[in-house]
């Protein structure tokens, strides 16, 4: 696969996975930092595999470059110390020298624990479906749009209005209790429903991970004093 093709392909299959990892460990308060930070792994990827090649484990190079990002980028901002210094002791990382973990198993459950957030009762139900749909199916907003009838612009403010409620309600991402699983299934089937008529492959789908991976990692990273 070159250059051109496997860097979109990957953004769709794994972004969202990197996300939920990061988020996790992080916090849902840095939603955009997280976003930029995964991002950023994405554009270096297209720099440095343009000249080097792709690597033999690509998915591999960009979660450790992800990783790296995270470590730096928060280990150098005022943020570590003042707040996520102390999350990361709560989930066992020591320090300032702290390393993500990036197995299948943390991943899996790093989404698992995401599904449950998008669907957290702060939010409207169709808040809830078309934050799911974003951030964990790696749907765009045209997609999202078709899917509830509407236009972009709706979408774009909805997942806004959904990531600030979320940040404001301080929710903890964790695996769901049984309570919050029965009673935030039925929005969890039907985004599953929606997902699977929409079709992950489609070519619409293809169409805006490009668009989307090259409006994102042309954004600039944020700066902390």
């Amino acid at each position: 696969m070159s250059n051109t093709s496997v860097i979109p392909h990957l953004f769709r299959t794994e972004y969202s996975k990197m996300c939920a990892v990061l988020y996790r460990s992080f916090g849902i308060e840095h939603f955009e930092i997280v976003e930029d930070l995964v991002s950023d792994a994405f554009l270096k990827a297209s720099e440095v595999w343009k000249t080097k090649g792709v690597p033999e484990n690509p998915v591999g190079w960009l979660y450790t470059v992800a990783r790296n990002n995270a470590q730096d980028h928060f280990r150098k901002s005022n943020l570590f110390k003042s707040t996520i210094s102390d999350d990361l002791k709560r989930n066992n990382y020591e320090g300032e020298d702290f390393e993500l973990d990036l197995s299948e198993k943390n991943i899996h459950d790093s989404q698992l624990a995401m599904i449950f957030v998008a669907f957290h009762p702060c939010n409207t139900p169709e808040t809830q479906i078309a934050l799911a749909l974003n951030l964990l199916c790696g749907f765009g907003a045209n997609e999202i749009a078709s899917a509830f009838l509407t236009n972009r612009e709706v979408i774009y403010k909805r997942l806004q209005r959904g990531k600030t409620n979320l940040k404001n309600a301080q929710i903890e991402i964790k695996q769901p209790t049984l309570s919050e699983i029965e009673d935030r299934l039925p929005a969890v089937f039907l985004t599953l429903y929606l997902l699977y008529n929409e079709g992950y492959y489609s070519t619409a789908q293809d169409k805006e991970s490009q668009e989307r991976f090259v409006y994102r990692s042309h954004a600039p990273l944020p700066t902390f004093g």
